[in-house]
């Protein structure tokens, strides 16, 4: 990854980890009873409990989803261990921190594997089993006995569903070693996951030399993220080391509304806490309160990054097509044999209109081509097959924020169709292929459409732009921006220099909308010296005021120092005569939506051409409300 990315997200790291363990010290201190507690003082007592444990396999798995926080959908089970109820080593902390400190740490990790793969049940083919693992027992050469092999074969699971947990709170002083030995069970297929992200001991060395699948976030950066300025730099940092890497991020410990909230607007891939599924057995589905909350959060989220914008101004059920369907109950026989009379790629296995899996053509030949396939598969229910987790979208989605979502897929399901429903019943589908052309096709189109000079979205943009405010009947305020004595300025100075000056406009309004407006401001650029700016109306008079601060002192470097000093450029009018004219100033004409009642576009241009005429009486830049607003 780049150096200089590096270093800026392991400041933030250290930053973060100092406070954060300077007020847990404090807290301690403070609150002696919140202190972990000690270990009994019977060491030998907790030893010959834990070879009993050991010898008698008295594991109890349990298990915790972890959630796509895009679609809510399980990506799989994290499995957790527990000691015998009522036992001093009931939980984890203390039974395996006896069991490193009796050498038995890799008899325990076994017996804890053993359990987890033996009483996993009800997992998908496409959902995963998350192992923790201590980072001395992946290097221990008695771990490669192959015992995680042949426990997965017995339950009918493949390595590719097995995530490999490597906590962060273990020193691992030998990077390179310990790659060796993660890359021998890479090469089976087994993925990995470096857990407790941010607890400290490795810090991001780790994750950068590791180049794991998933990078969990510990439960101290996620507690409180939305109230903490320092907790969300961090995640933003580790977003960003995701991307370099070719990671995604899973948070731990979410348990409010508000944390999911601010885990899913920074891009978050996956969430696992009680918010969202306590740890248990058999292993749990999400409710329909939380997948709900997940909705919401994610369209809060939209809303907030397009407000005013359908996009490229088309939904994903503008170019749904239709598909085959079948029943859960079909048998594989009979599905599969619509796969060899038509050229399809998938199969939407619906119940009742509703869509509740899906069966690709590719994946469905995977299962019948192994070992024992037809025999395992061919006369059974095709819901024994079907992906129960596949991407469904509602139809009235942005074509890009569905391209996010299918592009944020893992890898296997990456090229899967995208099944799209309206009121919750299917109304079709969409290839990814059909998807990204849309997108590729609709954004040339924009481009072709842009100003040449600027690269802003010229005039046709920015009448659908003004249908779609319109049509949507929300509110807001639209901003008419011009230049004056410009026509002198190029007159004096020549067309090149004047290009320069409407180069730096631009410039002027996007770092103002940066500055005081939102990311959903829309910038147009109308022609010539006249721009347009979209905005919320709580924004309209911040962003105002920057434009003109901003505008008079950057233009001044626009001019030679002579005239300058003279303020103003002397240049011929029609008649040959030397005529006056003042430094290039800005005037802003601003029409705010509540005060009318818009039927069409053209409306708005009527309105604003008698502000602007109010702005051009007035010597300098200038903003010029709405006359009901009664503000200048």
């Amino acid at each position: 990854m780049p150096l200089r990315l590096f270093r800026w997200a392991e400041r933030i790291y250290n930053d973060v980890l100092a406070f954060h363990q300077l007020s847990f010290q404090a807290t301690s201190l403070a609150f002696p009873s919140l202190a972990f507690p000690q270990t009994p003082s019977s060491d030998t007592e907790l030893t010959e409990e834990l070879d009993l444990i050991i010898k008698n396999k008295r594991i109890t798995p349990v298990f915790q989803p972890i959630v796509n926080l895009k679609t809510g959908s399980i990506m799989g089970y994290e499995a957790l261990s527990r000691g015998p109820s009522g036992s001093p080593l009931q939980y984890p902390s203390t039974l395996f921190n006896i069991a490193i400190r009796n050498n038995r740490l890799l008899a325990l990790e076994q017996v804890c594997r053993e359990a987890a793969l033996s009483h996993v049940t009800a997992l998908g083919a496409n959902q995963r089993l998350f192992l923790n693992m201590n980072a001395e027992v992946i290097k221990d050469p008695d771990f490669r006995g192959g015992l995680t092999k042949t426990l997965l074969l017995r339950q009918g699971l493949n390595p590719d569903q097995v995530t490999f947990e490597i906590t962060e709170r273990t020193a691992i002083t030998d990077f390179d070693s310990f790659s060796k030995s993660l890359n021998h069970y890479r090469e089976q297929g087994y993925r990995i996951a470096v857990d407790d992200a941010g607890a400290g001991y490795s810090s991001l060395e780790a994750i950068t030399a590791l180049k794991p699948h998933y990078i969990k976030l510990d439960r101290s950066i996620v507690h409180n993220v939305d109230k903490d300025p320092l907790k969300q730099a961090m995640l933003d940092a580790m977003y960003k080391l995701s991307g370099v890497i070719h990671s995604k991020i899973i948070a731990e410990g979410i348990e409010s509304a508000d944390e999911l909230a601010i885990l899913i607007s920074k891009g978050v891939h996956y969430g696992q806490g009680y918010f969202l599924a306590k740890p248990s057995f058999p292993p749990p589905d999400i409710s329909p309160e939380v997948l709900k909350a997940i909705a919401d959060c994610n369209l809060r989220d939209k809303l907030t990054k397009s407000r005013f914008r359908k996009g490229l101004g088309f939904c994903i059920g503008d170019i749904v097509e239709q598909i085959p369907i079948a029943q859960p109950s079909a048998m594989v026989n009979t599905v599969e044999k619509i796969f060899t009379r038509e050229q399809i790629k998938g199969i939407a296995v619906v119940e009742d209109d509703r869509p509740v899996g899906l069966l690709m053509k590719d994946k469905l030949y995977y299962h019948l081509g192994t070992n024992y396939g037809i025999s395992l598969y061919y006369r059974r229910p095709v819901e024994r097959v079907m992906d129960k987790s596949p991407l469904i979208v509602s139809a009235d989605l942005p074509l890009e924020a569905v391209s996010q979502m299918a592009m944020g897929r893992e890898e296997y399901n990456l090229y899967d169709l995208i099944l799209v429903v309206r009121d919750n019943k299917l109304l079709g589908a969409v290839s990814v292929m059909a998807l990204l052309n849309k997108i590729t096709n609709l954004q040339l189109h924009r481009a072709h459409n842009s100003n040449p000079l600027t690269g802003l979205p010229g005039n046709l943009v920015i009448e659908d732009r003004l249908k779609e405010l319109i049509e949507a009947k929300e509110p807001f305020a639209i901003m008419y921006l011009d230049l004056d004595s410009f026509k002198a300025y190029n007159d004096k100075y020549g067309f090149e220099r004047g290009d320069k000056v409407l180069l730096l406009t631009s410039t002027v309004l996007s770092l103002s909308i940066a500055k005081s407006g939102s990311v959903d401001d829309f910038l147009g650029h109308i022609g010539g010296d006249d721009f347009i700016i979209i905005t919320k109306p709580e924004y309209a008079q911040n962003i105002s005021s920057t434009i003109v601060e901003m505008f008079d002192t950057e233009v001044k470097s626009q001019y030679h120092p002579s005239d300058l000093a003279k303020g103003h450029l002397e240049v011929k009018n029609r008649k040959g005569q030397l005529e006056c004219f003042p430094i290039v100033s800005i005037s802003i004409a601003v029409i705010f939506s509540r005060e009318h009642a818009f039927t069409n576009y053209l409306e708005v241009a009527e309105v604003a051409a008698d502000l602007k005429k109010l702005a051009k009486q007035i010597v300098g830049s200038c903003v010029v409300y709405d006359r009901k607003e009664q503000r200048h």
